[in-house]
């Protein structure tokens, strides 16, 4: 990557009580301070994320998410500031933009 920070991509599937909350803070928070991009993209029963303060604080931190609308709305679950209201197109532009992907299942 020649010096370059680079952009990773988070597609998180799961519900934040899953181990997968832990992985998706801890590699998040590094990634950031280490000066990287960081884009999460939630779907599924991840878009209850957003029902949690501590995920806030990644936004706080810089990281920048999408979730999925239809998703959200079938769960009831809110818009947020700071957060996109996306689809499956919004995902597909933000892999084809990163270093890196990652999904949490």
């Amino acid at each position: 990557m020649d010096g370059k920070k680079s952009k990773i991509c988070v597609v998180v599937h799961s519900s934040p009580g899953s181990e997968d909350s832990q992985t998706l803070h801890k590699i998040t928070e590094s990634a950031l301070a280490s000066g990287h991009g960081v884009q999460i993209f939630l779907m599924n029963d991840g878009v209850y994320h957003l029902l949690r303060e501590p995920f806030a604080d990644l936004i706080v931190q810089g990281a920048e998410v999408t979730v999925c609308a239809h998703n959200a709305v079938e769960r009831g679950v809110k818009e947020k500031p700071g957060v996109v209201f996306g689809s499956q197109y919004d995902l597909s532009v933000m892999a084809a933009g990163s270093d890196v992907f990652l999904s949490l299942h």
